[in-house]
């Protein structure tokens, strides 16, 4: 496969020696007729001279051949081969080898002088020849500067695609690869991407350690639950569904907490952007509206004052999709969410659901895992209840971004 500079020099190459043969061709043909032009023109003039000077009928071949010599003297005189002088019969055109003026002298009778292209094609070659050797010095001198400058446009290129070939985890070394605004910027990319999958990589050998520590213990209380029932016959059986059904459970929320933390942690290495807090609440009751409409359950939203804050969207989106999960998969069948938006805040009140209430899903993510996050995207999240009401307030802040990586 060619590479993009060979391509480049081709594509130039071909370029200039096509416009090159193009106006070389235009500048032959031009000065081929320039010159047929001038000698037609200086034929004329002698003509009129010899109808001017004598009478045709007068005039004699050795007159014709005096006047054929004293042309051979004009400044032109070197393109004339085989000049010829004579009186005709009739004006004849028709030898195209030869070039031909004709004056009208009396009533049949024609003086016709004529060269051949002899001379005048042999002028017209060596002039080609010689621009053909001026552009062939100055297309090779062309194109070898223009080698020369992709050569140095592209050394840079050739610089990151061999330390991408033969990148290693040794940060310690990184390459300079000068160049242009746009080598700089895609040297900036490959590392920030190259940062970006050492972060990745990082984080799985992280979510696995974390998942082997965090379920240690239940597996570990599952296992011996395991083992006590079949050591303790008299032990129900409906006793020790239950429980291991407990640990199971147990075991899933620790996997989806650490799943949700860990997929927060790889959507902050996206870019921050503008998030619009009141489109993204009304877009949480939508997606939960089946669950709503099936414990009959009614959202009753105040905002002040819509208000927009520059945060990692989907980050921002999960945390607020467990936060609304949590409130209305607990919330009491037929009754209403009350919310009360003002700039930066986010305040929301629900009745509190008995236990009767059966919860059609959860994802398992608790508020303690919320809080965890907190400080990472900029937010305060509060809660606190009472008798009937469980309350729930949202503080948005201004986000520190320093030394952060993006």
């Amino acid at each position: 496969m060619k590479s993009m500079q060979t391509n480049i020099i081709m594509f130039f190459f071909l370029s200039a020696l096509l416009a090159m043969s193009f106006t070389l061709t235009y500048i032959t043909y031009s000065y081929h007729e320039q010159l047929e032009d001038n000698i037609e023109g200086a034929l004329d003039i002698m003509l009129s001279d010899i109808r001017r000077e004598h009478l045709a009928d007068n005039l004699h071949e050795e007159e014709l051949a005096f006047f054929a010599y004293e042309l051979q003297k004009n400044s032109l005189g070197k393109l004339f081969d085989d000049l010829q002088i004579a009186i005709v019969n009739e004006r004849d055109y028709s030898n195209e080898e030869r070039i031909i003026v004709i004056s009208h002298v009396s009533k049949d009778r024609f003086l016709m002088i004529s060269c051949s292209h002899k001379l005048l094609d042999q002028e017209v070659v060596s002039f080609a020849l010689k621009n053909i050797a001026l552009f062939l010095g100055v297309f090779i001198v062309l194109m070898s500067f223009f080698i020369i400058f992709i050569k140095r446009q592209f050394k840079s290129l050739h610089c990151l695609v061999d330390f991408c070939s033969s990148y290693k985890d040794d940060r310690t070394v990184l390459p300079v690869c000068d160049g242009t605004y746009e080598v700089k910027s895609l040297r900036d990319a490959i590392l920030s991407l190259i940062d970006a999958n050492d972060y990745l990589c990082d984080q799985r050998q992280e979510l696995f350690k974390e998942a082997a520590h965090e379920l240690k213990s239940p597996i570990a209380v599952l296992k011996a639950r395991l083992s006590l029932y079949k050591q303790d016959e008299d032990m129900p059986k409906e006793e020790f569904v239950f429980k291991s059904q407990e640990d199971i459970a147990n075991i899933v929320s620790k996997l989806k907490e650490l799943i949700f933390l860990k997929s927060i942690e790889w959507d902050m290495q996206l870019r921050m952007e503008d998030v619009n807090m009141e489109d993204n609440c009304k877009m949480m009751q939508d997606a939960f509206e089946p669950i709503l409409r099936k414990k009959s359950v009614m959202v009753n939203s105040n905002w002040e004052k819509s208000f927009i804050i520059y945060t990692y969207k989907e980050a921002m989106q999960k945390v607020l999709q467990a936060v609304f999960e949590n409130i209305f998969i607990h919330t009491k069948a037929n009754s209403t969410i009350f919310v009360e938006a003002k700039p930066n805040e986010i305040y929301i009140k629900n009745t509190i659901g008995s236990d009767d209430d059966i919860p059609l899903f959860s994802s398992y993510i608790g508020m303690k895992m919320i809080k965890r996050l907190s400080s990472k995207l900029g937010y305060e999240y509060k809660t606190s209840s009472d008798e009937k009401y469980f309350y729930t307030r949202l503080i948005f802040h201004d986000l520190d971004t320093e030394g952060c990586k993006i």
